[in-house]
Order: C-alpha cells, then sequence, then structure tokens
C-alpha cells in the first residue's frame, strides 16, 4: 500500500478545488446581479476582486508541480487570503446582512482539520473580527420587494447559503476522515511489515550465528578423521566407515558454505523476470527431486504466460509451501496455476488433517508454533512473497485439508 502520508500536496489541492468552486459560486452570483439588478453598485469592483482571486488561484495550482511545498504557516497565509477575499466582497454586498455570510465557515472548518491548535485560533480570531467589522461597516445591498421578484430573495439565498455550507463542510469532513483512515491503514500495515522484518532479521542472524558456530567443530572433527583414516588404513571396513564419515562432514562443510554464499542476496536477483509457468515448472522439477514420494497433480492455464519477478528467496517460499503440503499428506496433492489481469495465481491444495482457525488467524504474522513445525517455513514464505508485492493466503478444505493461494503481481518484460 502506497503511503498517502508522503503526498504532502494534499492538504493543498483540497483547499485549491474548494476555493475553485468557491471562485465560480462568486463569479455566476456577480454575474446574476450585473444582468438582473442595475442598481446593485460596485458590481465591477467585485469582478476585479473574484479575477485577482482567481489569478492566485490559478498561479498555486501551477505551483503544485514544485517537489516542495511550503508548509503549515503558508497554509495558514491561503486560508486568511480567503476571509480577506469574502470579507471585501461580502463589504461591497451588504455585510453582515448578506445571506453568504457564513461561507467564512468553510475556510475556518478547513483550518480546524488540517492546522495547529495556534493556527486555528488566529482563522477563528480573524473571521469573528471580519464578520463584526461587516456587521458595523458595509455598504447595503437595495432592497428588493416580494411583489418585483415574484419570491423572497433574502430567504432563498439564506437557503442557498446553508444548503452550499452543509455541503462544502460535510464533504470536506468526509474526505479529509476518509483520507486519515488510509493514512492509519498504512501506518498499521508499516507497522506489522516492520515486525515481520525484525522477525525475520532475529531468525537470520541467529541461523548466520549458528553457521558460524559449526564451523570450528566441523574443523576440529574433520581434523580428527585424517589422523583416523591414517591410523586404521589396515582395517578395511573401519576405513570405509571412517572415510563415509569423512564424506558426510564435507557435505555439511559444503552446505554451510553455500548457506553463507545465497545469504548474499544480489542486486540482479531483484531483477530476475520470466514467465510464470516456465518458472513454476523449474520449480516444480526441483521439488519432484527433492520429494520423489509426492503424488501430484499440476495443471497451468493454457495461453501466454504473464512474466512475474523472481528471485531465490521466492524459490524457497514456493518450495518451503510444497513442502507444508506434502507433509500433510503427500498423497493427491493438486497445483493449480492460473492469472487475471493483474496477478499469477498458483493455488496448492492437500487432503491432510487441516489447520485450525487459530492458527490459521496467527500464521504469517507473526512466529507461530505448529504440531508440524510449519510455523517458521510459513513466515518466512509469506515474507518472501510480500517482498514481491504478493499474498499468502490459507483456507480450510470442507472435505478435509488446506488450500494454499499464492499470487504474484505481473512484472513488465524488459
Amino acid at each position: 500500500m502506497d503511503n498517502p502520508a508522503l503526498e504532502p500536496r494534499h492538504n493543498w489541492r483540497v483547499l485549491l478545488q474548494l476555493r475553485a468552486i468557491a471562485i465560480m459560486g462568486q463569479a455566476v452570483c456577480v454575474l446574476v446581479i450585473f444582468l438582473y439588478f442595475d442598481s446593485v453598485e460596485h458590481t465591477a469592483v467585485m469582478a476585479a476582486v473574484i479575477a485577482v482571486y482567481a489569478l492566485i488561484n490559478g498561479i498555486l495550482w501551477v505551483q503544485l508541480r514544485n517537489p516542495e511545498l511550503p508548509g503549515n504557516k503558508s497554509y495558514l497565509f491561503q486560508i486568511l487570503l480567503d476571509i480577506i477575499e469574502l470579507s471585501a466582497i461580502f463589504y461591497l454586498s451588504g455585510g453582515s446582512d448578506n445571506p453568504f455570510i457564513f461561507y467564512f465557515l468553510v475556510p475556518l472548518s478547513i483550518a480546524a482539520v488540517v492546522l495547529p491548535l495556534n493556527y486555528v485560533a488566529c482563522v477563528a480570531i480573524s473571521a469573528i473580527i471580519a464578520f463584526s467589522f461587516l456587521s458595523l461597516y458595509n455598504l447595503p445591498l437595495p432592497e428588493f420587494t416580494e411583489e418585483n421578484q415574484n419570491l423572497n430573495l433574502s430567504q432563498f439565498a439564506l437557503w442557498f447559503n446553508f444548503v452550499m455550507c452543509s455541503i462544502f463542510i460535510a464533504g470536506f469532513i468526509t474526505h479529509i476522515v476518509g483520507y486519515m483512515k488510509r493514512q492509519q491503514n498504512w501506518l498499521s500495515d508499516s507497522r506489522e511489515h516492520l515486525l515481520q522484518d525484525e522477525q525475520i532479521l532475529a531468525i537470520a542472524t541467529h541461523a548466520a550465528g549458528t553457521a558460524h558456530e559449526l564451523g570450528t567443530p566441523l574443523n576440529s572433527m574433520k581434523l580428527i578423521i585424517e589422523e583416523l583414516i591414517v591410523e586404521i588404513k589396515d582395517n578395511e571396513t573401519a576405513h570405509q566407515d571412517v572415510l563415509q564419515l569423512k564424506n558426510q562432514l564435507d557435505n555439511c562443510t559444503k552446505i554451510l558454505r553455500n548457506l553463507s554464499e545465497e545469504a548474499r542476496i544480489n542486486e540482479h536477483w531483484h531483477n530476475d523476470i520470466t514467465l510464470a509457468t516456465q518458472y513454476m515448472e523449474k520449480i516444480l522439477d526441483k521439488w519432484r527431486i527433492l520429494r520423489p514420494d509426492v503424488s501430484l497433480d499440476y495443471q497451468a492455464k493454457s495461453g501466454e504466460s504473464p512474466y512475474i519477478r523472481v528471485d531465490p528467496t521466492l524459490d524457497q517460499a514456493f518450495l518451503n509451501l510444497l513442502n507444508n503440503a506434502a507433509d500433510a499428506n503427500p498423497n493427491s496433492i493438486e497445483i493449480k496455476a492460473k492469472w487475471n489481469l493483474e496477478e499469477f495465481i498458483l493455488t496448492i491444495k492437500d487432503h491432510g488433517a487441516g489447520i485450525s482457525n487459530q492458527v490459521l488467524e496467527r500464521l504469517g504474522q507473526q512466529l507461530t508454533t505448529t504440531k508440524d513445525g510449519m510455523g517458521i517455513g510459513f513466515f518466512l514464505s509469506n515474507a518472501s512473497v510480500a517482498r514481491r508485492g504478493g499474498t499468502v493466503a490459507l483456507y480450510p478444505v470442507e472435505e478435509g485439508g488446506t488450500l494454499t493461494r499464492i499470487t504474484i503481481p505481473f512484472a513488465e518484460k524488459q
């Protein structure tokens, strides 16, 4: 999930969008006054104020392209500019008697959600001062009688003002609350991933330390074995046994060396892009050699296979998940490969005893111990798939067993 907090322009966009709507509304009102009410003066001045206001808003839209934007002080200045512009328009059109006077609540609502408390207090005081000034000093609107206009203009404008303020405030608050929820969800996911990374690092550190510690006793045993080979060379049976033991020690040393080398993940591993079905066939061929006792049924979707991005950790993740299914029941494992418009999907279905719902809820999210020992393996597999942007999910099967569903997003062919 992308971090919404990394988008500093969000609050600026909201402000400029609401301001653009307000500018259009003000322009329409001035146009109506100009066309139908000849007795209203200062329409040209109001039009000029709105034009300057629109120009400032357009300049700020262009500045949104800059990599960096000013902070809260500049945001506060823009909201104060809104109050100044509204005060000028209301001064020329009746002051506090103007039915649209309560639009002052819109910039105040924006400030209350976006800015710190001291800035909000500044905006509130400015709005109160502006309202108080307009109550005393203003250019009055001419009186329009209901007989001349066939409607009560003041009441209609008051109703329209209430509707617009309600839409602005409700829409803005709903938008900001939804945005904050997305931000909180991102933070929650980030904390969860950080916890997983810390656990994986602890496992890797422990494994590296264990591999290093095993090197010393293995070297000591190899020296003793070499001495024994010389001493018992006349005893053919014992000599063969010692040679076999030496070969096993050499294998252990080789495994530890390979483990250390594979732990160094090279950069090109992250850029290995291959066909999904071709990759799965390679993994399954390797797994058949490791688990020849397993009976499996592999089915792949026909058609052109998508490309996915892989690395050796993903190889091990698939092998771990396949081993978990085989450990549950090596008979009749069903493997299906398919894809949709966005991701490659692999399902592994076994017919074992299944996993309890309590364990299913914890697997992959934290280190979990299970009776068959699949907790750590599944945890690491889930983390490896997540690094590639994929997911791993387990589902109980009604007739018995577990369905493992792995998704990997597509990668563009380079």
